[in-house]
């Protein structure tokens, strides 16, 4: 069975997240070949074969919670009964706010949600935990960069257009608005520009060898920024970073086998400030469509009126 190598992961790395995310979700693949030190040509047939083996299945646009007036929090939870698991990740897609959905290997999970505010965040995590029957979940708040950008009907319809094919031709995205290639691209430019949106990586694990480990780190005051930079260094296959928090640190890395993440989750327990690390292998990263397509639907809407 095929599985990526180093290089594949960097390529990957370099297309989600050079520095937490990737907010330019157009970057060329010119760009990332002279970030990796390795030609275009390279970059474009790694990919090429990442998608040939099903590896890489496209790139979804993740939204910056702050353009739709929120802020996020994960939430990490333990489903009281195993083999209801399933009827609990269907009732989770449909509650307001939820826009990701880790399924780990066992009865654990990881819910991102979405919220205006305290309030609204305490009744979420409430009304999780009571679906997964875990009465003590962990969570916690994500940062997210500024975004002072007002979105037009117009950036509504392109965000909207490209949110499950960030790739995408824009010729295509031109062709289907009915607006010039050269408009999507100044709209796109702002958007960019106001960081609206990154890329994440859809990976279909069961294509290749090897597991999705997700590292949730902790550190100790004043030691996050030097334990972020040895985490980096260290593990040569990190897919994607989320460090903005003041004391809270994902890290999502492909690796060969659960010997091998455990390794890496007790190397990282014995870095000077560490606190606390927590690792799960991936079963299926979700992508919560239901209550973000009403969202935009409800924009589009409020701005054609």
């Amino acid at each position: 069975m095929w599985s990526p190598d180093d290089l594949d992961i960097r390529i990957v790395k370099a297309l989600a997240s050079p520095s937490s995310f990737q907010w330019d979700p157009r970057i060329s693949f010119s760009n990332v070949a002279k970030g990796l030190a390795i030609d275009e040509e390279t970059v474009r047939n790694r990919l090429n074969r990442m998608n040939e083996v099903g590896f890489l299945q496209g790139w979804q646009l993740v939204l910056n919670p702050v353009l739709l007036g929120r802020q996020a929090a994960m939430m990490e939870l333990a489903v009281s009964d195993p083999e209801t698991k399933p009827q609990v990740i269907s009732r989770l897609k449909l509650l307001e706010g939820v826009t990701l959905i880790d399924d780990f290997y066992g009865n654990k999970l990881a819910v991102q949600t979405l919220y205006e505010n305290e309030g609204a965040l305490t009744r979420q995590i409430e009304l999780i935990s009571s679906l997964c029957g875990c009465p003590t979940p962990v969570w916690w708040k994500l940062g997210f960069p500024p975004c002072d950008v007002t979105p037009t009907h117009t950036d509504w319809r392109i965000i909207q257009a490209l949110r499950q094919n960030a790739r995408g031709r824009l010729s295509d995205v031109s062709r289907d608005l009915r607006i010039s290639t050269r408009t999507v691209k100044r709209h796109l430019k702002h958007l960019i520009e106001g960081n609206a949106f990154y890329l994440d990586p859809v990976l279909d694990l069961g294509k290749v060898g090897g597991l999705r480990c997700r590292l949730w780190v902790v550190s100790e005051p004043g030691k996050k920024h030097a334990v972020d930079k040895m985490i980096l260094a260290g593990l040569q296959r990190i897919i994607s970073t989320h460090t903005a928090p003041e004391e809270y640190s994902l890290f999502v890395a492909h690796c060969a086998n659960a010997s091998q993440v455990q390794e890496i989750a007790h190397w990282v327990a014995k870095l000077d400030g560490v606190r606390e690390v927590r690792s799960n292998i991936d079963v299926e990263h979700i992508h919560v469509q239901e209550w973000l397509d009403a969202e935009l639907e409800r924009r589009l809407s409020s701005l054609a009126s």
